[in-house]
């Protein structure tokens, strides 16, 4: 897949149904993490590489629309590279 100009896609960490301490999550509050890993970028993107486990805003994050797991953003709504 080849992406446009300053996007990178994301497979973001899948939520988590149970916290630490054990308590369950009611699904319809299991939201997706804001945390993922790099799984491509364009070719002008330099502030991650594919790999990269990175942070980026939830809500600037556009899904798949054939994989969930997916997002694609822009390199600018990038926080920070983990």
């Amino acid at each position: 897949m080849k992406l446009a100009s300053k996007l990178v896609l994301i497979k973001v960490d899948k939520p988590k149904a149970q916290t630490e301490s054990g308590v369950f999550i009611q699904e319809e509050w299991v939201s997706h993490r804001p945390l993922g890993v790099v799984v491509a970028v364009a070719d002008d993107v330099t502030a991650c590489n594919v790999g990269d486990k990175v942070w980026f805003e939830r809500y600037t994050a556009v899904p798949h629309p054939e994989d969930e797991e997916l997002r694609a953003c822009r390199e600018d709504a990038i926080i920070a590279v983990l």
